[in-house]
């Protein structure tokens, strides 16, 4: 009963709170999050991203950004941390 009281917590928190990205704290479920909240955006500006490169379910982010990054000739690592940086409501 625990994890689901702290399960519950956290997406409140989540859903009521503007999540910062920056923060040392910020883990992978939190860019999974974000990565829900920017996929159109995101697609937006690689028009050549199909939609089984960015489909995202879940326990395969790894997966989707390994696919990003092969289709946009950048590195895993590049991909993740434009995803981090990404301002909600961008608009390339």
């Amino acid at each position: 009963m625990p994890n689901l009281f702290k399960q519950l917590s956290k997406t409140f928190i989540m859903k009521n709170e503007k999540i910062d990205y920056h923060d040392q704290r910020f883990d992978d479920n939190d860019l999974e999050t974000k990565w829900n909240d920017i996929a159109i955006s995101y697609r937006e500006k690689y028009p050549t991203l199909t939609e089984d490169d960015v489909d995202y379910r879940v326990g395969e982010f790894d997966s989707m950004t390994d696919r990003i990054a092969k289709r946009t000739n950048r590195r895993r690592e590049d991909v993740l941390d434009e995803i981090r940086d990404w301002e909600e409501g961008n608009s390339y």
